[in-house]
């Protein structure tokens, strides 16, 4: 394919960062659990907002047909850390109004979703995947859409709250998938987005091995360019705190021994560590952000679309 010129996000100019595998993805490169270093393609960083790309990756249904057959058998052994880390964003939002709705985009095998509706939320999620999706309906009776978010059917201004944590980087177009999200937001409603930033300290000491140089990762947009998109369309930044996350010592060992010949001198030791107990910390390159719209303009702003279409109508 020919390079890439013009960034996704900005339309800035575009460098080659790295070179990388020629291979063709596969659904199971697509999974969570999968993340070998150096298996992605080729790198391409902008010059004006910081975003890294991954244009080799397919687009469009190409792109969704990937993520339907993926299949992650190793995802559930971590359940109990997952949880625990879906509390915590959960936590960012406080309880909810009553009837409050809460989507939740790429919701998996959907652990937010059920802890999200023991507090009391109305829950709907997202998510492309055939196998996860099943989990999600089948083992916790939860109401799982398999449509991509840009083709969702969702009514607009639905929802009080939404939850896109670590599927940003995932979209092909990430600018239209966050306009999305604001259009689905309830007014005053507050949107919930991690996703992991490549000009954090702790990707740029792991250079070509860190973590969120994976195959599945099309646009791993900077934090500082993530909070202008944001406030460029009307919401307000209220909460940003680090992404903590839960996993056992194994897993967190495991990983870091994938990316470390020294971790990797170490890595029997994972096996030796108790499988009961849970690590939580965060690595310092994702945070999450919590913004709202604001309740009086969203209103007015609903208010107006729906005279328009009365208008149309009767014209």
């Amino acid at each position: 394919m020919n390079p890439p010129t013009a960034c996704r996000v900005c339309l800035g100019p575009l460098a080659l960062m790295a070179s990388g595998s020629d291979v063709a993805p596969r659904p199971e490169s697509f999974a969570p659990t999968c993340h070998r270093p150096g298996a992605h393609g080729d790198l391409y960083r902008c010059r004006a907002c910081g975003t890294v790309e991954q244009p080799s990756l397919p687009r469009g249904e190409a792109l969704h047909d990937l993520y339907r057959h993926m299949r992650d058998q190793e995802y559930l052994e971590e359940e109990r850390g997952r949880r625990r880390t879906a509390q915590r964003l959960l936590d960012l939002l406080g309880p909810p109004a009553p009837e409050g709705r809460l989507l939740e985009v790429g919701c998996g095998h959907g652990l937010l979703l059920d802890e999200a509706r023991d507090r009391g939320w109305n829950v709907v999620g997202l998510d492309l995947s055939i196998a996860a999706a099943r989990h999600a309906r089948e083992r916790l009776g939860l109401e799982v859409i398999e449509r991509p978010l840009e083709d969702s059917g969702l009514d607009p201004d639905g929802f009080d709250a939404i939850v896109i944590a670590d599927v940003l980087e995932h979209l092909d177009d990430p600018v239209s998938g966050l306009d999305r999200c604001v259009e689905l937001l309830a007014p005053g409603g507050a949107l919930v987005i991690a996703t992991p930033d490549p000009a954090s300290l702790t990707a740029r000491v792991a250079g070509s091995r860190w973590w969120g140089y994976i195959p599945a990762h099309f646009c791993l947009i900077p934090r500082a360019t993530l909070r202008e998109l944001v406030t460029a369309r009307g919401l307000t930044i209220v909460a940003e705190r680090p992404y903590v996350r839960s996993f056992t010592p194994a897993y967190w060992l495991n990983g870091l021994a994938d990316r470390s010949a020294v971790v990797a001198a170490v890595g029997g030791l994972a096996r030796r560590l108790p499988r009961r107990a849970l690590l939580s910390m965060s690595l310092g390159d994702e945070r999450v952000l919590v913004a709202r719209s604001p309740a009086v303009a969203a209103a007015r702003a609903r208010g107006a679309r729906r005279r328009s279409e009365v208008s149309r109508a009767r014209g």
